[in-house]
């Protein structure tokens, strides 16, 4: 009887130990869990790895990213830190950040042979070619890298300089080795100023479409430099508009409006129409060729387009309403014809990446439609039109 009593009790103290041990555990895991919780934020504030992203490897970046995913075993990266803004850099358009040693190395111009690389992944058509090389040479002298790029119609339409292309094989191969970053745009039309802080000690490569003024505006020269069209796309452009306006019976010098009309696929393909590319009707010309007309003298109007029966049974009639000339340039490439709006004095636009860079290297004013996109649409909320249209541009529905 008393060797059970003495069992029973020998149990209930060994119970007693455990829960006496048991509870200030459990509270001092209480305690301890938020303030985990804020390490692992402030890791991410400053950039560091993001351990639940399968497969990405321990990467340590710039304050505000995080790896994101992986996309052939290359991690990419998006800005997860504090909101950016125009404070937050220096006269040099780069980072104020006090006592980072690898932020100022990096941005410091590295002799060629070190330089760390940044490219473009080149996707779509020749207006989207065009802001993704635009923001990848803005990119490489904000973070003080050499470009490369792929094969790209590009090179055969303008005269890109210090930016060494390389065929398919070789772009490859030397953006799939492991010191590459992809750095993901977000948006399609929303400016991304992540991009003015690139990760340290990684070549990056730009993913996405970059369709923001606010990615270059700043170096225009450069970039209008940049793009200057090869001698002979130029000299045909010059031939294409003597040959349209030779008609015109103007004894006095003429001032040159561009317009470019796009129709084709973009009316054909109902995708375009569900996600919000609407199409300016001819009321949206007659308001841009009438302001035109009015304020300058011996207008003549050079329409480019592929839609041609659709321009001259709606513009001819407006021109003729206006008293004014209109002409059409026909069975030229779209590199031509777009040199020719490039060459003009002024511009209207259409809608379209395309349209945008033919007005953007346009030296004088620009109208251009703003009913794209169409409100509540799906490119509507891919396209921040403040962020797409320049301040200065003329807006006409």
């Amino acid at each position: 009887m008393r060797l059970s009593w003495c069992l029973t009790k020998l149990r209930l103290r060994r119970w007693h130990i455990f829960y006496t041990l048991l509870i200030p555990f459990m509270m001092l895991v209480y305690v301890l869990a938020p303030v985990n919780r804020r390490i692992k934020h402030q890791q991410a504030v400053n950039g560091e790895p993001s351990h639940t992203t399968t497969g990405a490897p321990n990467i340590r970046t710039r304050m505000g990213w995080m790896v994101i995913n992986t996309v052939n075993k290359i991690p990419v990266v998006q800005y997860r830190g504090a909101e950016l803004t125009n404070k937050s850099f220096d006269e040099r358009g780069w980072l104020n950040v006090k006592n980072n040693p690898c932020v100022e190395e990096t941005n410091k111009p590295q002799p060629e042979s070190k330089c760390l690389q940044i490219t473009v992944e080149i996707q779509s058509r020749m207006g989207n070619h065009m802001f993704m090389v635009a923001a990848m040479i803005a990119a490489a002298k904000m973070n003080g890298r050499c470009s490369i790029i792929s094969p790209t119609p590009m090179l055969k339409v303008f005269n890109l300089q210090n930016i060494m292309a390389l065929n398919k094989s070789e772009w490859k191969n030397t953006t799939t080795k492991s010191n590459w970053l992809i750095f993901d745009s977000g948006q399609i039309a929303v400016y991304n100023p992540a991009v003015k802080v690139l990760p340290i000690c990684k070549n990056i490569i730009l993913r996405g479409f970059f369709q923001s003024w606010k990615y270059f505006h700043y170096m225009k020269p450069e970039i209008v430099k940049q793009f200057t069209f090869r001698p002979k796309v130029q000299e045909k452009a010059k031939i294409a508009v003597s040959n349209a306006t030779s008609a015109v019976k103007i004894a006095k010098s003429i001032t040159v409006v561009g317009i470019h009309v796009r129709r084709g696929d973009i009316i054909k393909d109902p995708f375009y129409k569900r996600h919000g590319f609407d199409v300016p009707d001819a009321r949206y010309f007659f308001k841009a060729m009438t302001y035109f007309q009015k304020k300058y003298s011996n207008v003549v109007f050079v329409v480019a387009t592929n839609g041609i029966e659709w321009s001259k049974a709606n513009l001819n009639v407006v021109a003729n309403i206006l008293g004014t000339n209109v002409v059409y340039l026909q069975g030229n490439s779209p590199e031509v014809d777009m040199a020719a709006l490039a060459m003009s004095d002024h511009m209207i636009m259409s809608l379209g990446t395309y349209s945008w860079w033919a007005a953007y290297l346009c030296k004088g004013e620009v109208i251009y439609f703003s009913g794209y996109p169409r409100d509540g649409s799906i490119m509507g909320g891919k396209l921040k039109k403040a962020d797409y249209y320049l301040p200065y541009w003329i807006g006409m529905k």
